[in-house]
């Protein structure tokens, strides 16, 4: 039977594999990776040693340190997929900017172009 603790190693190995991998073929990028490697170094540092979270609990005063894990996930999560929106709405604004301008440019060549055509 595999336990909890093996688990948690073999599963932050593996996921550091992976980010390695897409790290080396650019398919990630820095601030990504630097933001993943930070979640399973803190994955694997509660693997080697489970007993610092009930120190880290009851530094902290809470009755049932374990919960400790689930909550500061959720709130990782929450972050990420915030600053996700944000890059992404930043994003939709650059689109929608760079559309208008290639629409201008088309219309000054159209236009340019009718011009040139009747002076010949």
């Amino acid at each position: 039977m595999i336990t909890y603790r093996l688990f948690s190693i073999i599963t932050g190995l593996l996921v550091t594999c992976i980010l390695v991998l897409l790290a080396r073929r650019s398919k990630i990028n820095t601030i990504y990776f630097l933001w993943w490697g930070a979640i399973i170094s803190l994955i694997l540092i509660f693997s080697f040693f489970p007993t610092l979270i009930n120190i880290i609990g009851n530094w902290l005063g809470v009755s049932y340190p374990p919960v400790l894990i689930s909550v500061v996930g959720l709130g990782l999560i929450l972050v990420k997929t915030l600053s996700m929106d944000i890059y992404i709405t930043k994003n939709e604004i650059r689109y929608k900017t760079l559309a208008q301008k290639i629409a201008l440019l088309e219309k000054k060549f159209e236009d340019l172009k009718i011009e040139f055509n009747n002076k010949l």
